[in-house]
């Protein structure tokens, strides 16, 4: 399944309605990614800029996204899509290096800040520069 990387800055409103949970498989079994880290999904609401309709994605993380609560806005670091198709079935599926808080600036500021530095990664989950 090939990825494609989404650009963030065509994005805005970006926020939690879906606090995030492990993802389980249909039995209830916590589903882990290659390297065996626990997954973890969130629903973020999410619009282009300059329009006024927003969708809801459910993002996923091999880590867990500390600090976010549901109505709460979010950040999102390298964020990727993917087309899945299974039995028929077929839809999109995004992941994200993280998901992370972030509050509103005070009054003149322009947009939101985020609250803690959300952490770079490399291609492949390393950590970069800390």
């Amino acid at each position: 399944m090939n990825s494609i990387p989404v650009d963030l800055s065509r994005l805005s409103g970006l926020l939690c309605v879906a606090a995030p949970e492990r993802k389980t498989d249909l039995d209830g079994v916590i589903r882990k990614d290659r390297d065996g880290n626990a997954l973890w999904v969130t629903g973020v609401a999410v619009r282009r800029s300059g329009t006024r309709k927003a969708s809801v994605i459910d993002v996923q993380t091999s880590a867990e996204p500390e600090g976010v609560t549901e109505g709460s806005p979010v950040g999102l670091t390298e964020l990727d899509v993917s087309l899945w198709e299974i039995e028929g079935r077929h839809g999109l599926s995004y992941k994200a290096a993280s998901v992370y808080p972030v509050r509103p600036r005070t009054e003149g500021g322009a947009g939101p800040a985020p609250v803690p530095t959300a952490p770079q990664r490399e291609r492949g989950g390393k950590a970069t520069g800390s």
